[in-house]
This record gives structure tokens, sequence and C-alpha cells, in this order.
């Protein structure tokens, strides 16, 4: 298993697509791609984040990305009950993936890797019984300086049981 960082996706995601192609370019078997970006801002009840394996130009590399998206499903009431489940966000659905093509696990995707990012509620969901979002009114500000310690654990938590499961197992 190997973790790799990558910073600043809003100039382009310049180092998600160098690393991305260079591993394609040398055949690099990823099983998975587990992105995190934007995990800690929660000030109101429910505590609910999102999966983001949307694709729409390739229907095949977004089904295997929904399946790293169901094992976080499947995971998050075990390693973190006190966490909702995911609002787990696709192409199909109306608007489609409001993070299909703006961060770092589109790149991966785009190579043909299954990837998905999770993140706090950063978008308005679109699905049946939809909480109201909490969006974080200070996000890409220099006054973004709150941090819900818990929930950011939670939500990494989750994200590494599942590539846990992954890497040794085989999982989904």
């Amino acid at each position: 298993m190997r973790f790799v960082l990558f910073n600043a996706e809003e100039h382009g995601l310049v180092g998600s697509k160098v690393y991305a192609r260079q591993q394609r370019a040398a055949g690099a078997a990823i099983a998975a791609v587990f992105q995190m970006d934007m995990i800690g801002y929660n000030k109101a009840l429910p505590r609910t984040w999102e999966v983001h394996a949307g694709f729409a130009p390739s229907p095949t590399t977004e089904e295997r990305s929904l399946g790293l998206a169901g094992l976080l499903h499947r995971v998050a009431s075990v390693v973190a009950p006190e966490l909702e489940l995911p609002q787990i966000y696709r192409s199909t659905l109306p608007g489609g993936d409001p993070a299909d093509g703006r961060s770092d696990h589109t790149s991966f995707q785009a190579r043909g890797y299954a990837a998905c990012a999770s993140s706090e509620d950063l978008f308005a969901w679109a699905g049946p019984g939809a909480p109201p979002e909490e969006g974080n009114p200070d996000y890409h500000q220099k006054t973004d300086t709150f941090v819900d310690e818990a929930f950011a654990a939670d939500i990494t938590r989750v994200v590494a049981a599942a590539a846990w499961l992954t890497a040794h197992s085989g999982v989904p």
C-alpha cells in the first residue's frame, strides 16, 4: 500500500495529473485511489459527508469507482458509528457529480483507475431525504481555520479502513 500526497488542485490538478500519467505509463496496478479533501468542517448536526465517484467520460471507470464509494458506505457504520452514512455522488444524479473533474481523484479516473474523493458536506445533496447542506463559508479563504477534529478523525477512520480492506482482501 502506498500513500501519496497532492496539494493545490485548484491550480489544474497538476500534481495528480502528472503522477497518474506516470503510473499508467509504468503499468502500475493501482487497486484504488481514496482521496480526502476538506474533511474538517462541521458545526451543526447532522454530521454529513460526501463521497464523489462520478466520472461521466467512462461509465466503466465510474462503476468501479462506485464500488469504492460503496465500500466506504459499508464500513462507515462499523468504524465511525457517530458519522452519518455518506452521500454518494455519481454522474447520473440530477446535476451530475459536482466534483467530477474538480478534484485529484479525477486524474486517476481519467487514466482508468477506480477513484473517489471524500469530503465534508460541500455541495447540496440531490438525493432522497437530503439534509440541508452545511457548506463552509470560509472555503478556500485565509479565514478557513475551524476544524471539528472528531468529525475529521471519523472520516479518516472510514477511509483508512476501506484502504486497509482493499489492500488486504481485494475488496471491494
